[in-house]
């Protein structure tokens, strides 16, 4: 099953994907170890300011890393649908997606419609 996208569109939408899936990659490697060095226990002085603030660090770190790796499954899942032939076309519908959505976010895995729909449903859980 393919979209009606041409066998040159798909061999780019690949391309961009594999690009993209490479830059994510460099940059959670950037931040893994930009922001995880070990602490020297010796030389640092605590309190509760410096704990409040290493918190808030932390969870803001591991805010960026859910996003990255959400970033990735979306990147990898895209990949997946050009390999198995089910790439353009909406996981919940089975309509094709718009050429222009895929081409703004080639990871888009639904229709606008359906996306719209699956926005409302995490609001109202929320």
């Amino acid at each position: 099953m393919t979209a009606s996208l041409s066998l040159s569109e798909v061999s780019a939408f690949k391309k961009e994907l594999q690009s993209l899936l490479e830059q994510l990659q460099e940059e959670v490697a950037e931040d893994v170890s930009s922001k995880y060095k070990p602490i020297d226990e010796g030389v640092h002085v605590h309190d509760v300011g410096d704990d409040a603030e290493a918190s808030v660090e932390l969870m803001m770190n591991m805010g960026t890393l859910a996003h990255h790796s959400e970033e990735l499954a979306e990147c990898i899942a895209a990949l997946k649908r050009i390999e198995s032939g089910d790439f353009g076309f909406c996981t919940d519908c089975g309509e094709e997606i718009e050429l222009s959505r895929l081409k703004a976010c080639p990871t888009a895995s639904r229709c606008i419609r359906c996306q719209s729909v699956y926005e409302s449903a995490l609001k109202q859980s929320a």
